[in-house]
């Protein structure tokens, strides 16, 4: 088996290949150049995070990776802002950690999907194959709450029943069978519009999965009063008849996608349900019904929603997070715009705003999160785009904050725009802590270095 380890963003990593070589090239050559939106269009076997969300036109130009065979005896891979497992077949996986971890460790990414999906516990660490399976368990929530925002799964299901109160066809082998001598009852089936079905008993026997194992208690009960904790008890009432002898029976009627035209989200959920309650049984052979051929996170958006826990604390009620993922705050560059949808901005986070009827007027600083090196350059396009976000919204101050490896001493840098002296972008690095021995070493380390940043965010 041919096993690659990569890091995020970073070019011309050289890799070893087995024999042979060209069944090598043929697997990787399946996913170079493709990017998180197009995989999540046309291929149904990876799990996403954050999911796209269908209805939304979302740019995303990151591709995963790709691989330069100009010299085919060292072939090299240039990573984007990918992180994750990918198997791309029985002999070809490729692990890809980020770049601020060591020791084949995959704590940073650990640490941001902890404070994104406000769980905490102490996870195995290791970047192998179950450690990214493993992830799964707490993202389980996420994928819950985004599919309950359409309601609960309701389908068309047959039913077997046997009493007095006849509402379908009757089954003549089975009355004869259950009800001779006659004893009042009849047997017969019918077909019901419910929310006991196979898709909410796949959740369920998720739920009591997660249950069982020694984080699910953090996993599923973080917050008592939070939506999951809701939508737990929802599916719960929803599914009166669940056996966990059914357990396989329930899996194999879920092998198809959930293709209804409204609950859209279900079929994310349906996904991860199966990795989860599969997990080491996952098949991954061109035959199989429910391959599951990696998970993928896009790390300029865990970055981004990462950094929003951050500043949560500091700006409390003044922060606006607008999100081009789920189109929520989603503001305007021209007026009276007949081609208003081309001209859609989602600024990372507003300070301190001016809003009528809806509209952001103004705002005392604009906030920009990247997940680049800018350590040694700024790229034109970051540079237009946040001047554009201070030129629409009417304010003074800009951020880019990227993060950092430990070893670099990178201190803010403000920048004036000409002649106008009032007018500042000032790049904020976030010095990610080196990986300790210890994940809880670790994270007290991020929140250390979460106040220091937050002391370079000061507005003019």
């Amino acid at each position: 088996m041919n096993l690659i380890s990569l890091k995020d963003n970073t070019p011309n990593q050289f890799f070893s290949v087995g024999k042979p070589f060209d069944s090598v090239r043929k697997a990787l050559d399946s996913i170079a150049g493709k990017n998180l939106k197009l995989l999540a269009d046309r291929d149904l076997k990876f799990i996403i995070y954050p999911p796209f969300s269908k209805e939304l036109d979302v740019k995303c130009n990151d591709v995963v990776f790709n691989v330069d065979y100009s010299d085919v005896s060292k072939p090299k891979i240039t990573t984007g802002n990918i992180m994750g497992f990918v198997c791309l077949n029985d002999d070809v996986r490729v692990n890809i950690i980020s770049r601020f971890d060591s020791d084949n460790k995959n704590y940073f990414l650990h640490y941001m999907l902890q404070k994104i999906c406000n769980v905490v516990y102490t996870p195995r660490t290791d970047a192998g194959e179950d450690s990214f399976y493993d992830f799964l368990y707490y993202l389980f929530p996420n994928f819950l709450n985004e599919a309950l925002k359409q309601g609960v799964f309701r389908a068309y299901v047959n039913r077997e029943y046997n009493d007095a109160n006849v509402r379908g066809p009757i089954d003549v082998s089975r009355h004869i069978r259950y009800n001779i001598p006659f004893n009042g009852k009849i047997a017969y089936h019918t077909r019901e519009y419910t929310t006991d079905n196979y898709v909410t008993q796949l959740v369920r026997h998720t739920i009591e999965y997660i249950r069982l194992l020694s984080c699910g208690k953090s996993v599923l009960d973080s917050d008592m009063s939070s939506k999951t904790y809701d939508n737990i008890r929802a599916i719960e009432f929803a599914t009166p008849t669940y056996n966990r002898k059914n357990r396989q029976h329930v899996i194999s009627k879920n092998l198809r996608p959930v293709t209804h035209p409204y609950y859209t989200a279900y079929e994310p959920l349906r996904k991860i349900c199966l990795a989860i309650l599969l997990h080491k049984k996952l098949s991954y052979g061109e035959n199989s019904t429910s391959q599951i051929n990696g998970i993928l996170f896009d790390g300029a958006c865990l970055w981004e929603e990462y950094l929003n826990t951050v500043l949560v604390k500091k700006f409390k009620d003044c922060l606006i997070h607008p999100n081009n993922r789920t189109g929520s705050g989603v503001q305007y560059l021209f007026k009276d715009d007949n081609y208003q949808k081309f001209r859609r901005i989602y600024p990372d986070f507003l300070i301190d705003c001016d809003v009528k009827e809806g509209t952001i007027e103004s705002a005392a600083a604009i906030i920009d999160a990247k997940y680049k090196r800018l350590d040694e350059k700024i790229d034109r396009d970051d540079v237009y785009q946040i001047l554009a976000y201070l030129f629409r919204f009417k304010s003074k101050q800009g951020f880019l904050v990227h993060p950092v490896e430990y070893c670099k001493v990178c201190e803010p840098r403000n920048l004036t725009l000409y002649n106008d002296d009032s007018v500042k972008l000032t790049i904020v690095p976030f010095v990610v802590p080196k990986t300790t021995d210890s994940f809880e070493e670790f994270c007290t380390a991020m929140k250390d270095a979460e106040e220091k940043m937050q002391e370079k965010l000061k507005l003019i």
